[in-house]
């Protein structure tokens, strides 16, 4: 059994034996929080979005920020939310 490289490994503090079928990291440890609402998103349900500020064209407000995105669950994804990856993006608007 591989160990989970992440330090502390998610699952370990949860009381879980590490779900290791994608390598060195756990599958709780892959996990996203939302950044609205705070809950636990699966791997494969993330929404990578334009923070807002990015999308009207106003850049980092900070010497820490950068231009990425953040990430929010299904339920907090809204209709004005740009994804990041303007592939998905034009999927999901079709």
């Amino acid at each position: 059994m591989t160990t989970c490289v992440s330090d502390p490994c998610q699952s370990v503090l949860t009381g879980e034996v590490p779900d290791m079928r994608l390598g060195d990291t756990c599958l709780l440890c892959l996990c996203r929080e939302c950044e609205r609402c705070g809950a636990t998103i699966d791997v494969d349900e993330e929404n990578q979005i334009v923070p807002e500020r990015y999308a009207k064209g106003v850049g980092p407000m900070g010497p820490n920020e950068d231009w990425g995105y953040i990430d929010v669950c299904d339920r907090c994804l809204q209709d004005s939310d740009r994804l990041y990856d303007d592939e998905l993006e034009a999927e999901r608007r079709l």
